[in-house]
């Protein structure tokens, strides 16, 4: 039987890395657009790529910290595009980042106190009344 590769060199052969300062395209399996890669072995355990390549290539993540994609590009592996960042921070820079709703509609500037998308608002309560009266 033989021996499983080293996780840096299966890591390395599926990441796309067109220059230093592109972003570096993890080309497996992704959840929730995040490049995902198995430890080995029975378990199943994933671990996700982008946090595997910034430990092979800077060193350990900071304790509390969580790595924020800069590019924004979650399947990005590149650790220049990488930021060790407190978990409140990584999400404010995440909300301002988002401009529309995932229909496409604009969302409001970034600080209103309730971000939601109106126009998908509006259409779900115009829905959500038509069929409270047709239950009358």
């Amino acid at each position: 039987m033989a021996a499983a590769k080293p996780l840096a060199d299966r890591l390395w052969a599926r990441v796309e890395r067109p220059s230093e300062t592109d972003c570096w395209t993890w080309q497996g399996p992704k959840t929730n657009g995040y490049g995902v890669i198995g430890l080995g072995g029975r378990g199943g355990a994933t671990v996700r790529t982008h946090r595997v390549a910034y430990e092979l290539l800077i060193g350990p993540i900071p304790d509390g910290l969580h790595l924020d994609h800069l590019c924004r590009n979650r399947a990005c592996c590149n650790p220049a595009h990488l930021e060790p960042v407190p978990q409140s921070e990584n999400n404010r820079r995440a909300g301002e980042a988002k401009t529309h709703c995932p229909y496409g509609h604009p969302l409001p500037p970034h600080g209103v106190k309730r971000r939601a998308c109106k126009t998908c608002k509006s259409d779900y309560d115009r829905q959500h009344y038509a069929e409270k009266k047709e239950q009358r």
